[in-house]
């Protein structure tokens, strides 16, 4: 396995190389330039070796950073010396460069559909309600966030796409988030999305019973780096990346997907919970004299 690469580490090499490459410069080029070898920067865009102070000033420069590409920098550079990386908003943008770069990704969701598996019109409602009792007044507006929301999902369409697995717990299908006819559409499109070759949909049945819940988790591999766990809560995510929270949320994943259905028996399960979603529906058709 590769050494350790930091959560943070790996960002700001994220955030390097998309400066270069929208400057329009080759590492040759850029390496010329700053007065490196272009090994040494194609291992800092890899996150394989940190850049000085003096470099990072030099990439800024050469690639026409803007203020706030020079603001995001150095504010990962600044904590790249921390293990983890905690107290970021919910749903940072690096996740989404994350689970681009990942060749397996694992959701574990205890009370809403995971971001990469929900609709237009669930992801909404969620959005709604999370607005309903947040005060934040620079924040996006809705419609702009179901937008990047249904965007960040293209990363299990492409050719190269992740290996997906949803762990939902049985509570996520049976609230009707939207009304029941917008939950009957989300599971509907879980099923779906189930049918994808990459993409394992299981639910953990009431029926089970009880089995360790941490909340809201995702474990994401990667082929030539060492796996991140993300975690998010009320108002924060942010990453676990040493071996012990890593291998502690491998082992959780493991009881999860033990109390788990298999995925065929997940979807009839699906299934029957969307057509009761739907019955109230038709039953209001019925009486207003509708088939």
């Amino acid at each position: 396995m590769s050494d350790r690469l930091p959560a943070r580490m790996r960002a700001l090499a994220g955030e390097l190389t998309d400066l270069r490459a929208r400057s329009g410069m080759t590492t040759r080029v850029a390496a010329r330039a700053l007065g490196i070898s272009s090994a040494s920067l194609n291992r800092t865009e890899k996150a394989k070796r940190a850049a000085s102070t003096e470099e990072l000033g030099g990439m800024l420069a050469v690639y026409g950073a803007t203020d706030r590409d020079r603001h995001a920098v150095l504010e990962l550079a600044g904590e790249l010396p921390l293990p983890g990386w905690l107290g970021l908003p919910p749903e940072p943008a690096v996740l989404a460069r994350f689970e681009a770069q990942a060749s397996a990704v694992l959701d574990f969701a205890p009370t809403a559909v995971p971001a990469l598996l929900q609709t237009g019109a669930y992801a909404r409602a969620l959005l709604t309600q999370a607005d309903a009792v947040a005060d934040a007044p620079d924040r996006q507006a809705p419609e702009q966030r179901v937008s990047a929301r249904v965007a960040r999902q293209g990363v299990l369409s492409r050719l190269s796409a992740p290996r997906y697995a949803a762990l939902l717990d049985e509570a996520v299908l049976r609230r009707p988030v939207g009304g029941g006819a917008a939950m009957a559409e989300q599971i509907r499109w879980l099923v779906s999305r189930a049918a994808e070759p990459h993409i394992s949909v299981r639910v953990v049945p009431f029926r089970h019973g009880g089995y360790r819940n941490p909340g809201r988790f995702s474990v994401l591999r990667f082929r030539e780096a060492t796996p991140l766990v993300y975690l998010e809560h009320e108002g924060s995510s942010g990453f676990l990346d040493t071996p012990g929270p890593v291998e502690v949320f491998t082992a959780i994943t493991a009881t999860i997907s033990a109390a788990a259905l298999d995925d065929s028996d997940s979807v009839n399960l699906m299934n029957r919970i969307a057509a009761d979603h739907d019955r109230p529906v038709r039953t209001v058709l019925t009486r207003q004299g509708r088939p």
